[in-house]
């Protein structure tokens, strides 16, 4: 991997508080450079039971608007289906659900049926996986909002991939099959529990076996280097890939719903 950037973007966060509840939200600002507005996210949403939330998110409105925010995501557990309730009386709404595979204790994965090279990607393979990201995602909540152009989906991931490869933290993993760029895997290992970022089979060799051959070899790899856990979080849509993740052991947490605010033009 080249040089991390010595420069990261500055991610600007706000705790905004209404009484006893609060909020925890920062701009996206790779998200807000692909779509050519504002992108936020709500990490934390405390509403205790009584109040409504109402002056809360008045205080979140005008934080949206002082940095031009048109877009709003926010994760909730699937039992929050009164806070589920405060976010569509606000403006969201429900996007997906997504799941948080884990595996843990990674123990004895059986061989790839399929031989595969994996190693860390180079400057000289970021432009090809980034070819694969951009068609490689048909399940992506970007892609589900039908309010949103279909081709910021595919844009988003790829430049989720140059974010991995220029981070100090992660790894780009590049899988080859006779010298054929199969798939790959955006990765962050802290203290032997890694977690999968974004992971994907080139869309011409889907269906022909590659992925659970992958998925097997990177378990392997991580298993070697003495890991102890993988997590990662797929789209409950991906009905493919919960098989998959099923059939290699890995366990399931319980659902998160996925929520997005889209307003067209600043209020």
């Amino acid at each position: 991997m080249s040089p991390a950037s010595d420069v990261q973007p500055a991610i600007d966060r706000a705790t905004l508080r209404s009484g006893v509840a609060s909020l925890e939200c920062f701009v996206v600002p790779w998200d807000s450079e692909i779509f050519g507005f504002g992108v936020a996210e709500i990490s934390r949403l405390d509403l205790p039971t009584g109040p409504d939330g109402s002056a809360l998110f008045e205080a979140f409105d005008a934080w949206c608007a002082e940095r031009e925010v048109r877009l709003v995501t926010c994760r909730l557990d699937h039992e929050r289906l009164r806070d589920s309730m405060t976010l569509e009386s606000n403006g969201f709404r429900f996007s997906e659900m997504v799941y948080t595979p884990r595996l843990e204790p990674i123990g004895e994965v059986s061989a790839p049926r399929i031989a595969l090279d994996v190693a860390e990607a180079d400057e000289g393979d970021i432009e090809s996986i980034e070819d694969v990201a951009r068609s490689a995602f048909t399940t992506g909540r970007y892609l589900l909002d039908h309010r949103l152009p279909s081709e910021l989906n595919g844009r988003r991931y790829a430049r989720w991939v140059r974010s991995a490869f220029e981070s100090p933290t992660q790894q780009v993993i590049k899988a080859v099959h006779e010298g054929e760029l199969v798939g790959f895997f955006c990765l962050e290992a802290d203290q032997g529990d890694v977690y999968w970022h974004l992971t994907a089979v080139a869309p011409g060799w889907q269906g022909r076996g590659v992925g659970v051959s992958l998925w097997r070899t990177m378990l392997r790899r991580h298993a070697a280097e003495g890991a102890r856990s993988v997590t990662t979080t797929i789209s409950a849509h991906n009905l493919a890939v919960i098989n998959l993740y099923v059939r290699l052991g890995f366990s399931f947490a319980a659902a998160q719903m996925t929520f997005h605010r889209l307003r067209e033009s600043r209020e």
